[in-house]
């Protein structure tokens, strides 16, 4: 009985699945029919190899065609397939060809490149692709190029006097340029080659502007790279004498700034302090009679705080205060009076937490940091820069070094908050004519050796060329 129901079963389905059998083929038939009609499809040979070469605001493409006779050109893609050139290939060997284009005008950075061969008859090869990269100034900016390192402006002959850092191997600087408009109204432009340290601009107007920058060869690339223009402005001139004071000054005193106030030290050993009014005129404020001997001190001046610095005959160094009108030494936490010895030193430049030493023939300046307690800090006795063989001379607002030299040229030097000091550039004529330059917050006080003060009020060191005679 099982086995008469396993055969009904088995009629039953056999017919069943031959239908099914029947459907199938029937619709691989539809299908071999539908694209029996059509052609297959021909691609032609793509681009192969693809490399590419920097440039500024360029890039240069290479790649190779395979030896399919059927490419005529090469259409390149960028910006998203929303720019192309067509670039036509002409055969001229029946093996794989090599190819190439310069694309210019390109933005600055990164971007993908697309490649696709075709022919007359429609015939296209698969896309190619590939990443080049665009050189420009944001790029050149951060090469090792050159900089400035200090400037001169010589009013007398119309002349800006410039100097170069030295360039350094494996820089890739070719020349470095500079852009300006002359007296005469005319553009002018001077290329400084490698290895020239020094770049003179002629017929240079007062308070005029240029502009520099430096220019590239990196071997990777297809040809040069140039750095953003960097704006430099030269002080304008400006003649003034100054404002003469009421108060008569003695050029034998020395005389230096106390917080806000002025302090004159004079002859007798004695500190009076004047107050500065807002139009500079000096109104004595207070009086220390005979508190620090001319004879036992070879120099003294206000440091910082209520700290003094007094360098004796000796050489030895003190810190001080003035406690009750009395000059008070600050002994050193082990108990010490003097915190410093074989100080020989003939000038000193007091600034704000440190102070200059100054030798008197090579014009070599120390770094002295000095702590309140009559301690140093470190670094400390660091050469900081060589050459200021200037008298008379100044710190300006704790910023600005002020020196003059034999011929009245007044020549500024910046100062970093650390000590170091920046390069110095000419910045006046005619001061030979002060005995003393004395600075108090942004006011220049010059004395004439027959103690008549000039003040400056608004003098300015970084702007202003100042023809003070």
């Amino acid at each position: 009985m099982k086995k008469l129901s396993i055969l009904f079963y088995t009629a039953l389905a056999l017919p069943l699945f031959c239908m099914l059998l029947l459907s199938s083929c029937d619709k691989m038939n539809d299908i071999q029919s539908k694209y029996e009609d059509k052609e297959e499809t021909v691609y032609l040979g793509k681009v192969d190899s693809i490399k590419s070469y920097p440039g500024f605001g360029k890039t240069k493409l290479v790649w190779y065609i395979s030896s399919d006779p059927k490419v005529e050109r090469t259409i390149i893609y960028w910006n998203q397939r929303r720019d192309s050139v067509v670039k036509q290939f002409v055969r001229t060997t029946a093996g794989v060809q090599k190819d190439s284009v310069i694309l210019e005008h390109l933005p600055e950075g990164s971007m993908l490149i697309e490649f696709r061969n075709t022919n007359n008859k429609g015939e296209t090869s698969l896309l190619s692709s590939a990443t080049a990269t665009v050189w420009g100034p944001s790029f050149a900016d951060g090469l090792r190029a050159r900089s400035l390192t200090s400037f001169d402006y010589d009013y007398n002959q119309s002349r800006y006097n410039l100097a170069l850092s030295k360039t350094t191997p494996g820089d890739s600087v070719i020349y470095s340029e500079i852009t300006y408009t002359t007296k005469s109204n005319t553009i002018n432009t001077v290329a400084i080659n490698r290895g020239d340290t020094i770049a003179v601009l002629p017929d240079f107007p007062s308070g005029g502007t240029f502009q520099f920058r430096t220019i590239f060869f990196l071997p990777q690339g297809i040809d040069t790279v140039r750095n953003n223009y960097q704006a430099f402005s030269a002080p304008e001139a400006v003649t003034d004498r100054g404002t003469k004071i009421a108060l008569k000054g003695n050029v034998n005193s020395k005389y230096f700034r106390f917080n806000d106030d002025l302090c004159e030290w004079n002859t007798s050993g004695d500190l009076i302090v004047y107050a500065v009014g807002a139009n500079g005129e000096l109104a004595e404020k207070s009086k220390y009679p005979a508190l620090v001997s001319r004879t036992a001190f070879r120099d003294f001046f206000f440091y910082d705080g209520d700290r003094f610095i007094g360098i004796q005959t000796n050489n030895n160094v003190y810190m001080y205060q003035i406690v009750n009108g009395i000059l008070t030494i600050v002994k050193t936490p082990a108990g010490v009076d003097n915190f410093g010895a074989g100080f020989t030193f003939l000038k000193y430049v007091p600034a704000r937490g440190f102070f200059y030493s100054i030798a008197e023939t090579t014009g070599e300046m120390k770094f002295w940091f000095a702590l309140p307690n009559a301690t140093w800090g470190t670094p400390n006795g660091t050469v900081v820069g060589t050459g200021f063989t200037y008298t008379p001379y100044a710190l300006f607002d704790y910023q600005t070094l002020l020196g003059v030299d034999a011929t009245g040229y007044l020549w500024t030097v910046p100062v970093m908050a650390t000590g170091s000091i920046g390069s110095k550039s000419r910045m006046g004529l005619g001061w030979n004519r002060f005995a003393k330059i004395i600075c108090v917050g942004t006011k220049l006080y010059g004395m004439e050796a027959s103690g008549d003060f000039y003040v400056y009020s608004n003098f300015d060191a970084t702007d202003k060329y100042w023809i003070v005679n």
